[in-house]
């Protein structure tokens, strides 16, 4: 009797957790929204892209090297190619040497290659951070010489339509976080922080990017 209530407690603890885990599960958690919660430094770069619609590039602060780019509804977007060939897209722009760094950006896309890049050394010299919401994935290629290598791959990351997007550089290393959530870290390697960072859609596909930020500091 007594290891026949012993079962029947374990057996209703069992259901209770099952329970509690299926509720849990289902409960929607959006903190891809959210900004990481991060340190943050001084403020070394900013763009908002709140000014009149027109190229981008126009300016000091952005490089155009590839793609079309426009200023457009307070965002700075990629336009699909109008021959609908896939033309990778980038644009650049340059930071302060510091000893840490933090970029912060919104994206809404829901194309899969569209991210970031960072230590830009030419047009295929270059890190790049890819976020690919049909796979869950983010994934972190080291392009040399215009050939890729995947350095990280990351998943899976819940990746919605619009997004926030955190780079550390700190301490030899990259996190990235999606939102509120680290999604992994790679090893920036001998070339140290970067000095340069760029928005990229390795397709071309259109894309929104706002809020940027660069912030320096300890």
């Amino acid at each position: 009797m007594f290891r026949l209530a012993q079962v029947t407690i374990l057996l209703w603890a069992v259901v209770v957790l099952v329970e509690r885990y299926d509720e849990t599960a289902t409960q929607p958690v959006d903190s891809a929204t959210q900004k990481a919660d991060l340190v943050l430094g001084d403020e070394v770069f900013s763009d908002s892209f709140e000014r009149a619609d027109g190229p981008l590039g126009g300016d000091e602060s952005w490089q155009v090297v590839t793609g079309n780019w426009v200023i457009a509804g307070s965002a700075a977007q990629i336009v699909a190619d109008p021959s609908g060939a896939f033309v990778p897209a980038l644009a650049v722009a340059e930071v302060p040497k510091a000893d840490r760094l933090v970029i912060q950006l919104s994206i809404d896309s829901p194309n899969d290659g569209v991210g970031v890049v960072y230590g830009y050394d030419g047009p295929g010299e270059f890190n790049r951070i890819g976020f690919n919401p049909s796979f869950a994935a983010v994934g972190v290629e080291k392009i040399r010489g215009g050939q890729a290598e995947t350095v990280g791959r990351f998943g899976p990351v819940g990746i919605p339509d619009t997004y926030e997007v955190s780079l550390e550089f700190a301490r030899g290393e990259l996190q990235v976080w999606v939102g509120n959530q680290v999604v992994g870290q790679v090893p920036l390697g001998d070339g140290g922080l970067p000095t340069s960072f760029g928005l990229s859609s390795s397709a071309g596909s259109p894309a929104k990017f706002d809020d940027v930020r660069v912030y320096a500091g300890p």
